[in-house]
């Protein structure tokens, strides 16, 4: 035979053979076999110095083979019971693995000439596995399992150029894990297509959800489109990153788009993207966790609620929520800081705080806020006051507010009106201080305006 693939039957208890006439030729048709069997193909012999090269073992309890009308030329093969398909690429190199597929029944399908393989399916419950020649703490053996799998070969070198697995389809390498009801396996650029049936990608740190998910296995990298949901088991999963009290309890993060990086932990969402745990929140147009670095971004409409604070009125304390709004927020776990840029807008009970930029100051271990230190267009309001400057630092511990400017103004409304460069602000002492920046002999301009009570 003139084919760039050579054809092997071996190992069958019985062996039929049918010819097929053509004028005065008896040309091969059928050949088929009953006890186990084995049918080997060679790897391209006009590929034989290429890495990619691969040769194929078909092994099954009987093997019916077709050849097309030439006689020479295989169209198709079927192999029932206990079926495998098992390729060997011929140079063992890093980047190269042994494929193995296994099924009740494969039926393959063949080029018009060379005896060139151009698909392989196997049904009714199936496995392919993957096992890298060098694996690595970062690349194992990669299994996909369904009830339909269908392996589509590369013409010029006869490996595995692609597998698509249909029916309760499930994929995984070492710690990563995937299930869909539809997962495409790509060689060429080493990726898993995840369509239909809730697909979901998952490890040891978190679970994530979404309408299509593609998933790379040479970078660890999961692009996920629609509805994207993600279950970090526990906040110490985030490693610090995410800005919630709970250490133990789950944090949610959604979005319409993300891309997460499994090894380094950076996943970045969009769309509408929010992250909580119980009442705790914050969301905006684009959500980044940096889990190594443990920190996070938020950019664009962002709204949260992450901390609480201590509000004295009378004889009572109460613990308020504080609101906050800007077009950019950062957290820094190792500094314990909020930082917001842009429109701030800060509400924290019955006071709020506008301003360019504030830097929030949490507690160690609590989330609870220590101090605030805001810039830019400065507005504090109180109720009964109002002040306004360039600089505040607002602290919790004893609600005061020192407000720097030129001039910073106090407006209350039993007390008048006060202008100065440093005013400090008593809520639970109801008054202001004026003072300045560069001492008590400063001649730094004061000026107050007293309302007078009638008797």
């Amino acid at each position: 035979m003139n084919a760039d693939s050579d054809v092997q039957l071996t190992g069958a208890n019985v062996l039929t053979i049918d010819f097929q006439a053509q004028g005065d030729q008896s040309l091969l048709k059928e050949m088929r076999t009953d006890g186990r069997s084995v049918a080997n193909l060679s790897a391209p012999k006009s590929r034989a110095n290429d890495p990619r090269a691969a040769s194929k073992r078909l092994t099954a309890d009987a093997i019916k083979m077709d050849w097309r009308v030439n006689g020479k030329d295989l169209e198709r093969a079927e192999a029932v019971g206990n079926a495998e398909l098992y390729v060997e690429p011929v140079q063992k190199t890093a980047k190269n693995d042994r494929k193995t597929l296994t099924g009740p029944r494969f039926d393959c399908d063949f080029f018009e000439s060379g005896n060139i393989a151009r698909n392989c399916t196997a049904t009714g419950g199936a496995k392919a596995v993957f096992d890298p020649f060098q694996p690595t703490d970062k690349r194992g053996i990669q299994t996909i399992t369904a009830q339909k799998l269908a392996a589509v070969f590369v013409r010029e070198t006869q490996d595995v150029d692609r597998v698509d697995a249909t029916g309760e389809a499930k994929f995984n390498e070492l710690d990563r894990n995937g299930t869909a009801n539809a997962i495409s396996y790509t060689a060429g650029d080493e990726t898993v297509r995840l369509r239909g049936g809730d697909p979901t990608v998952w490890d040891s740190r978190a679970r994530t959800k979404a309408v299509e998910i593609d998933s790379n296995n040479a970078t660890h990298v999961s692009v996920c489109r629609g509805k994207v949901q993600t279950t970090y088991y526990s906040q110490e999963q985030t490693n610090g990153a995410a800005p919630f009290r709970k250490v133990k309890s789950p944090v949610y993060i959604s979005g319409d788009r993300a891309e997460i990086d499994h090894d380094s932990g950076r996943a970045v969402y969009s769309g509408s993207a929010r992250m909580w745990q119980d009442d705790n929140y914050v969301r905006g147009d684009s959500l980044t966790l940096y889990r190594e670095e443990k920190r996070m971004e938020t950019w664009g409409h962002v709204q949260s609620a992450l901390y609480q604070a201590k509000q004295k009125t009378g004889n009572s304390t109460t613990v308020v929520p504080v609101f906050a709004t800007a077009e950019f927020m950062r957290y820094s776990d190792p500094e314990r800081l909020l930082h917001y840029e842009n429109n701030v807008d800060i509400k924290q009970g019955t006071d709020r705080m506008t301003s360019g930029v504030a830097d929030v100051y949490l507690q160690k271990d609590v989330n609870e806020v220590e101090r605030t230190i805001s810039q830019r267009t400065v507005t504090i309001v109180q109720p009964g006051r109002r002040g306004t400057g360039d600089w505040c630092r607002y602290t919790t511990a004893d609600e005061v507010a020192v407000l720097t400017g030129n001039p910073a103004h106090v407006e209350d409304a039993e007390q008048g009106t006060t202008d100065g460069n440093r005013l400090t602000m008593y809520r639970r002492e109801n008054r202001v201080v004026v003072d300045d920046t560069r001492g008590s002999q400063s001649p730094g301009r004061v000026h107050s305006t007293h309302k007078i009570t009638k008797p």
